[in-house]
Formats: C-alpha cells, structure tokens, sequence
C-alpha cells in the first residue's frame, strides 16, 4: 500500500554546502520512524523488508541518479556523435596513409623524407598527415568536454545519494528507538542502518564514452 511523499523525501537542488539533515527535516523522518516502527507489529525484518521510508528514499535515488544520466546524453549528444564519426573518419585516414606509405620503397619511407619529398604520393601523405592531426586535435578536444560533464551528472546524482544516506541515517535512529526492546535485541540486522544501493553508472570506472556507448547499445 503505497503512502503521501513527505517533503522531507525530495530532493534537494545540489550545492556545494556540506550535507546536512535540516531540524524540519528531522522531526518528521523521526515522525515517520515512529509510524513505521508501529506498522511493523512484530514481524521479522527479513520477512518485512526494508521500511517504507527507507524504500522511497531509494526509488527517489535511483530516479534522480536516472534522470541526471538522461541530462548527460541530451546534453552531449552532438559532441558525442562528432566523436563518433571523427573516430571512423580517423580509421580511414590512418588505413590511407599507411597504404600510400607501404606503396613507397623502403628508404623513401621515414618522416624526413615525406616532410620535403616531392610528386603527388608525398603530398598526399602530407595532407593526410594534417587531416589526422586536426582529428586528434579535435577528438582529444571533444573527449574532454564530455567527460567533464560527465564527472558533473555523476557529482550530482554521488551527492543525492549522500543526502539520502544522511536522511536514512536520522530517520534509522529514530526507528531503532521506537521498537520494543525485545524486537530490537532479537533482531541484530535491524542494528545498523541500510545501505541505499548506488546505480551501476555511479560505481563502474568506465568513462564517459564507454558509458554513452554501452548506453547507446541499450537503446538501440
């Protein structure tokens, strides 16, 4: 049975200020323990499951981790499709040049050589020289600004989950308070506060390109 969202269970908009539990907060996270701990009548936690509160603060988590994750791939859609097509334009650049290198003799081929050589092999290897230099330039360029709005959706959602955990924290105290001393005791896994499970974008060490790809794979 599903019950009203408190205003203390919203998120927050994102500062650099360090995290805290406000007192209007707290009096209803510790009213809503109260009320919790009551509903629970007895019942084991493992056949409870976690409190209601401490499963809307995940659900509440998890959909504004998913919605910064949504921000980040409209926000860099057209670097990260100038990344792609630079990427497949760069293969074909690196196969030309070194075909037309592999087409000159062996001691025509070092970099002195192709640098002042005349006839159309040298300048074609030396336009393809700069058009591969522009790529990287502007790939190394692109890459950068994505992963830094990356780093910036992944601060985001990171902090409202440390919101959050503050939130379970305060809201747990309470809870553990208001149960009877003999379902506290014999009870050990209700000792310690749950933890709020972080998406999988948020723990994973792949980068920004690696996470657009793997996201891009998903919506196809």
């Amino acid at each position: 049975m599903g019950f009203a969202q408190s205003r203390c269970l919203r998120s927050h908009v994102m500062t650099t200020q360090p995290l805290r539990v406000g007192p209007l907060a707290r009096r209803r996270l510790e009213q809503r323990a109260r009320q919790d701990a009551a509903a629970l009548r007895g019942d084991r936690a493992a056949d409870a499951g976690p409190p209601p509160t401490v499963a809307a603060l995940q659900a509440r988590a998890n959909a504004y981790a998913r919605r910064e994750e949504q921000r980040f791939h409209r926000r860099v859609r057209r670097e990260l499709t100038e990344h792609r097509l630079l990427s497949a334009d760069l293969r074909t650049d690196l196969d030309a040049f070194d075909e037309r290198l592999d087409a000159l003799p062996p001691a025509e081929r070092d970099h002195g050589r192709i640098a002042v050589g005349e006839g159309p092999a040298y300048v074609e290897l030396r336009r393809l020289e700069r058009r591969i230099a522009r790529g990287h330039r502007r790939a190394e360029e692109l890459a950068a600004r994505i992963h830094a709005r990356f780093t910036v959706a992944r601060l985001r959602a990171a902090r409202h989950f440390d919101r959050s955990d503050e939130k379970i924290a305060v809201y747990w105290g309470a809870y553990r308070g208001a149960l009877p001393r003999d379902t506290a005791a014999r009870e050990p896994e209700r000792e310690r506060a749950p933890e709020l499970r972080r998406s999988d974008w948020l723990t994973t060490r792949s980068d920004a390109l690696e996470h657009w790809q793997g996201g891009t794979d998903g919506q196809a």
